[in-house]
């Protein structure tokens, strides 16, 4: 059994049967058929909430749900939780349990609109399998907001506690990502050119690119050594 030694007054401890995910929503065949090939069982372990806990209710956050899901298939597709995630009006948090390890994972979300009625995955983040022995997650902050945050910098690695901090990582990686993708096609097309001055055109490109990812590299590591003190050891 799954215990992460949260405060007795959040166990909820209940099976969730599959098909309430899905039997009053739109969900195609492929997401339904992912519920019944690769999830044996879905349970819902915690609510964490100014009525469970003693924190303050969240401008943003008011209730973290902790669901463990049971896997058929190891590489079980995030198509699942992300469908669970996008349809729940709560934030949540997904133990998932295979041959004895255990990933944790979080969708990063943050409300569409500003009648909090639906949901932006932002990014996923997800731990490495780990033993039971490893299976840790603190709750901190005094506020849902805090202590939403503080669960994605564990989860995510990054040690953050501010929404700003974490979504800014996840932009900086996005631009980086991006922009080495078209330093590679342009170092392609230099390979391709024939004509000196236009290749001349393509190194100037690749050279600026290549100093606009140097500066948010830096800014991304400042960023994780800022925060390198409070990350979730996964190894």
């Amino acid at each position: 059994m799954i215990d992460l030694k949260f405060p007795p007054t959040t166990i909820v401890g209940k099976p969730v049967p599959k098909n309430a995910f899905y039997k009053h929503l739109e969900v195609n065949a492929k997401v339904k058929q992912h519920f019944v090939d690769d999830v044996a069982s879905i349970n819902w372990l915690y609510k964490l909430a100014p009525s469970t806990i003693n924190v303050e209710d969240g401008k943003l956050v008011h209730e973290i749900v902790v669901f463990s899901a049971v896997l058929k298939d190891k590489d079980c597709p995030n198509d699942v939780f992300l469908f669970i995630d996008r349809n729940m009006p709560r934030h949540v948090v997904f133990i998932l349990e295979y041959d004895n390890r255990y990933k944790v994972l979080l969708n990063y979300k943050s409300w569409k609109d500003g009648q909090n009625s639906q949901f932006d995955i932002i990014k996923t983040f997800a731990t490495d399998w780990l033993t039971a022995e490893r299976l840790l997650l603190t709750l901190e902050g005094q506020t849902m907001d805090a202590l939403y945050e503080a669960m994605a910098g564990q989860i995510s690695g990054f040690g953050t506690r501010k929404a700003e901090d974490t979504k800014r990582i996840v932009e900086l990686e996005g631009l980086i990502d991006k922009a080495k993708r078209e330093v590679e096609s342009i170092q392609k097309r230099i390979r391709n050119e024939r004509q000196l001055n236009r290749q001349m055109e393509l190194n100037g490109a690749a050279r600026g690119l290549k100093k606009q990812i140097a500066q948010w590299q830096n800014e991304l590591q400042e960023t994780k050594f800022v925060n390198s003190d409070k990350k979730y050891t996964t190894q």
